[in-house]
């Protein structure tokens, strides 16, 4: 059979577009960054160009406009993309142009929650209580510790794009994971 709708929908579908993209973007002279493998590069003696990419979305960014320029045509050829100009938000980051570069922030998400903290406190945005306190010595020990250990590594991933889940989520108590650690996960959830 030969497939001549989107892949979207089917089981492989996700893989299958990563490898496509990736293909590509090797092509084009690009890297993998040995941080993080959504991450991608291409540096010059003179250029640098970067490209987030999450899921069907791409972040482009550099100092060589032509070389960015030259890529957009080349995906909307390859793949016929849409350019959604000037980026402002991007995974729930506010992104604020200046003289020197950009700067990311979570000012929208600080604003949103205001009211969240008493006057005169630190602005601490936490899906768990401030003062819940955790012990490593408190509760039964969890049956089956993998899980526990799994959503935290999960959640810590999080904490690339959702900076308010860091004072929360802390590798904290992997090692023998109690049910009150678990019960904090669940809220955090």
């Amino acid at each position: 059979c030969q497939l001549n709708k989107s892949l979207y929908g089917l089981k492989q579908a996700s893989r299958k577009w990563y490898a496509k993209l990736t293909e590509v973007f090797y092509a084009r002279g690009y890297q993998h960054s040995t941080n993080d493998y959504s991450l991608f590069h291409k540096k010059t003696a003179h250029s640098h160009v970067f490209l987030g990419v999450y899921v069907d979305d791409i972040l482009v960014t550099g100092n060589d406009k032509d070389e960015i320029q030259s890529l957009k045509s080349y995906l909307d050829n390859t793949f016929k993309i849409k350019d959604l100009g000037e980026t402002h938000f991007f995974l729930g980051m506010e992104i604020l142009p200046t003289k020197g570069g950009l700067v990311l922030t979570n000012e929208s998400l600080l604003r949103s929650h205001k009211g969240v903290w008493d006057k005169g406190s630190s602005p601490v945005i936490s899906p768990l209580d401030c003062n819940c306190k955790l012990s490593a010595d408190t509760g039964a020990l969890l049956d089956d510790p993998g899980l526990y250990r799994k959503i935290v590594g999960k959640l810590n991933f999080l904490t690339n794009t959702r900076p308010d889940l860091a004072f929360t989520v802390q590798s904290q108590f992997m090692e023998q994971p109690r049910v009150p650690h678990f019960e904090a996960v669940k809220h955090v959830l």
